[in-house]
């Protein structure tokens, strides 16, 4: 009897929970999907087949240190030992601004006329910010001396040329002559420096003169000396009666 009435409790238990969720069923389709998020956790060492590989840090890149550009070595007023565009591409200097064939060249500077040790006249010049293929030497007046140097000359020499007379350099290219300025023309001028050591060395010959005088004197005055006495002393053998050796 006592399993009877506990196998009636078992299924109005069962019919209640039945009703129960059979009421509860509509709030329950109303609500939204409950969705799952999976967390990945990424570390050093894990490797999972949908997580994306770890970046790795590599071998440090090689970069190329920018150094500012250098400025050649190159003086205009100096022979040069290879031109500025060679002595660039060798050492990836850069050279002074140029003008190109297509124009006349700037007018190179006159630097210096003067006396050379051999009686020449000496022209020294630097060259202009321009293509020169070669100079020539001209006087004042635009006469052709006839001189021709090359485009890496910076010196040259004149014969014959007179105190006074005025000089000037041509740079020269494909397109033309520069022209004649003030700083490409000089006058030939007796140097200081040269007039002193003329004064000096006149001054010098004239001591010397002077001291080859008294020298000439005094060896004329000695030999008169000599004379004298020469002649004194063959008076005094020439008397008989003369004797140092006598005795009063």
């Amino acid at each position: 009897m006592l399993l009877v009435s506990n196998i009636s409790l078992f299924l109005m238990a069962s019919l209640v929970g039945f009703l129960w969720a059979t009421s509860e069923s509509p709030l329950a389709s109303s609500r939204p999907p409950v969705t799952k998020t999976r967390i990945l956790y990424v570390g050093d060492d894990y490797d999972d087949e949908t997580s994306q590989p770890s970046l790795k840090p590599g071998p440090p890149r090689l970069t190329t240190a920018h150094f500012p550009p250098q400025e050649c070595d190159y003086d205009p007023c100096v022979v040069p030992d290879v031109p500025c565009s060679v002595l660039s591409a060798q050492t990836k200097c850069y050279c002074p601004g140029l003008t190109g064939p297509d124009q006349p060249p700037e007018p190179p500077q006159l630097q210096e006329v003067r006396q050379g040790a051999s009686g020449e006249v000496e022209v020294h010049w630097c060259a202009p910010l321009s293509t020169v293929t070669h100079y020539k030497l001209m006087t004042g007046d635009g006469e052709d001396l006839g001189l021709v140097f090359g485009e890496l000359s910076r010196n040259g020499t004149v014969q014959g040329l007179k105190v006074g007379s005025r000089v000037c350099v041509v740079a020269i290219n494909d397109a033309g002559f520069s022209v004649e300025t003030a700083r490409s023309c000089a006058r030939f001028e007796l140097q200081q420096a040269s007039q002193a050591a003329l004064g000096s060395g006149v001054f010098a010959g004239c001591v010397g003169f002077l001291v080859l005088l008294l020298l000439a004197a005094l060896l004329l005055w000695r030999r008169k000396s000599c004379r004298k006495r020469t002649t004194s002393d063959e008076e005094g053998l020439g008397n008989p009666s003369y004797s140092t050796n006598e005795t009063l």
